[in-house]
């Protein structure tokens, strides 16, 4: 591994680390590396391109259940909500990334996730209008993305998805998974956010430009 990817993948180990200390998540799984020619890829074990990232399924709750039952995450919080990362390089140069948040739909403990599965917990709640009205939470997947060859005014080459699949708001530039998990603890968890967090340091990397006229920058 060239030392980016190396970089990014223990920044990554060490952050998940960190959470699961913090009891800040339920389970944890390793980074996948996959070389192919001239490219890295960091990704989740079973990755199919598209299987459990198609743009028709976000927010849909069977890409939730889908993710969860298979194993495509890297992290899953100690509310049940689910955190990914992809990133791909070409040398030392960053080429593609998605950081993908999907927060729990509806609010289920842990044990029970054990017990039943994550389909059968889902639909047992769901089923019951008194959990129903005490547990869904309305909240939409929060997913970063970064594409240096795929760049239009329709397409921002770094861009957030939230609520649409085709919704894609212009930030500025890709950022590390350390950027990533603490715009999200400060945003959707500023009760829980650990103050360790605040030694978390920044990768930065190289082989794109900023986006001066983005609408969100982390």
């Amino acid at each position: 591994m060239n030392k980016h990817v190396e970089d990014t993948r223990d920044q990554i180990i060490n952050t998940l680390q960190i959470l699961h200390e913090c009891g800040l998540s339920r389970i944890t799984k390793d980074i996948a590396v996959v070389c192919n020619q001239d490219t890295e890829i960091l990704t989740w074990d079973n990755h199919v391109p598209g299987r459990h990232n198609a743009g028709k399924s976000f927010t849909t709750l069977n890409q939730y259940i889908s993710i969860y039952e298979t194993g495509a995450y890297h992290c899953i919080l100690f509310d049940g909500s689910i955190i990914r990362v992809f990133f791909k390089f070409r040398k030392n140069i960053l080429l593609q990334e998605s950081l993908l948040y999907w927060p729990s739909p509806i609010l289920i403990p842990e044990e029970d996730v054990d017990e039943l599965g994550i389909r059968e917990a889902v639909n047992m709640y769901f089923s019951d209008i008194d959990m129903l009205n005490s547990k869904v939470a309305m909240r939409s997947p929060f997913r970063y993305d970064f594409d240096s060859s795929n760049l239009s005014e329709q397409h921002p080459a770094t861009h957030v998805h939230i609520q649409h699949a085709e919704c894609r708001i212009s930030a500025k530039r890709p950022v590390c998974f350390n950027t990533f998990i603490k715009f999200i603890f400060a945003n959707f968890y500023p009760e829980e956010y650990p103050s360790i967090f605040s030694d978390l340091q920044p990768l930065h990397y190289s082989g794109y430009t900023s986006f001066d006229k983005a609408i969100l920058c982390l």
